[in-house]
């Protein structure tokens, strides 16, 4: 017996990508790709709005695909939730050709879609989700394996009327073990994210919050100075307008137990910060 599931891929939402949308990668490497991943800032009005996504096949064998738009926002636990469209969903203005097409082994095409607002939107933004799903085969021969997987893609689609205003609130931020969590309310027009970065210091090497950049050296990663334990960047996924959400950064664990501080800075709705905790383990 044949089971199929499907794997998605959120590029947030874009973690890049809609990597940035929901930062999981559950996509073998080597498989697929798409690019680019995210359409972040498109401007839409009374003229038409024409880009192009290109479909990437890295297996040895064709791939079939369909595609198909929808209108979308997240739940409570950072989640993408399909949402019915309506008039002013940015999936019923979009027209995508090819619907359904073959990518032959090791080769790639282009997708294109133009928006077509049938009315005046209304300020503020508009999104939608074009989704990538494989068709499986009718001779595929991998029928008598126990598991068949298919790939889903996403492609996040924002787009911004005007007028339209950028502004988020941060009611907290903290460290919970070895996680970060910014509290972050959306009071604008337009999707936000907790974009930064991390470092993890040995207490007793950590160079001051008054240092930033010895703080955040821009050493390559086998280049770390004496006491830099680990650095990385902040979930980027997508707290959309009139929602507050709380957005989790899942920290290394050290490979020695000790007392470490984190420094971390960020940027939100243009304000930057910088923050420092204490971390034992």
């Amino acid at each position: 017996m044949t089971y199929r599931f499907f794997l998605s891929v959120l590029l947030l939402l874009a973690v890049a990508s809609f990597k940035d949308l929901y930062a999981e990668d559950i996509i073998p490497q080597g498989q697929v790709g798409l690019s680019p991943e995210i359409f972040e800032d498109i401007r839409i009005g009374t003229k038409p709005v024409n880009e192009t996504i290109r479909f990437y096949n890295f297996k040895d064998k064709p791939v079939r695909v369909e595609v198909s738009v929808h209108n979308w926002t997240t739940d409570t636990s950072n989640r993408v939730k399909l949402l019915p469209p309506t008039t002013q969903s940015l999936d019923q203005w979009m027209t995508i050709n090819p619907l359904n097409f073959t990518v032959p082994p090791k080769q790639n095409r282009p997708i294109r879609f133009s928006i077509r607002p049938r009315m005046q939107p209304e300020p503020g933004e508009h999104r939608a989700i074009v989704y990538f799903t494989e068709i499986p085969a009718e001779n595929d021969t991998t029928a008598q394996q126990t598991i068949r997987t298919r790939f889903r893609l996403g492609v996040g689609v924002y787009a911004i009327a005007d007028p339209a205003e950028k502004k988020a609130k941060l009611h907290a931020f903290r460290l919970d073990r070895n996680t970060l969590l910014a509290d972050i309310e959306n009071t604008g027009d337009i999707h936000v994210r907790f974009g930064g970065r991390f470092a993890i210091w040995k207490e007793q090497d950590f160079p001051g919050s008054s240092n930033p950049d010895k703080v955040f050296p821009k050493n390559k990663e086998n280049e770390k100075p004496d006491g830099l334990a680990a650095r990385g960047r902040l979930n980027r996924f997508p707290v959309l307008p009139d929602t507050r959400r709380t957005i989790a950064t899942a920290l290394p664990r050290m490979a020695e137990n000790g007392n470490y501080i984190v420094a971390v800075q960020d940027t939100l709705a243009g304000v930057p910060r910088l923050h420092t905790f204490k971390l034992t383990q």
